[in-house]
């Protein structure tokens, strides 16, 4: 596919979004305004390290690895 229609399809969707009527829409910055939705952030220690240990598939003291998930393309 070429990048001009590509760009083309890109500008027909944004025409279509401005086509959508919000005059009834209060401005947000956020979708979840309803407060702090966070929990308290407090360090705990995992208690069961063996079983942990056991359910990965690759494990070298003191690291779990795991697959390589970036491409350097």
């Amino acid at each position: 596919m070429k990048f001009s229609f590509k760009f083309w399809v890109l500008y027909c969707r944004f025409g279509q979004l401005q086509a959508v009527d919000l005059d009834n829409v209060e401005p947000a910055i956020r979708a979840d305004t309803e407060g702090d939705n966070l929990r308290e952030d407090a360090p705990q220690t995992f208690e069961n390290k063996e079983a942990l240990i056991a359910s990965v598939p690759s494990y070298e003291e003191p690291y779990i690895k795991v697959p390589k998930v970036l491409n350097k393309e």
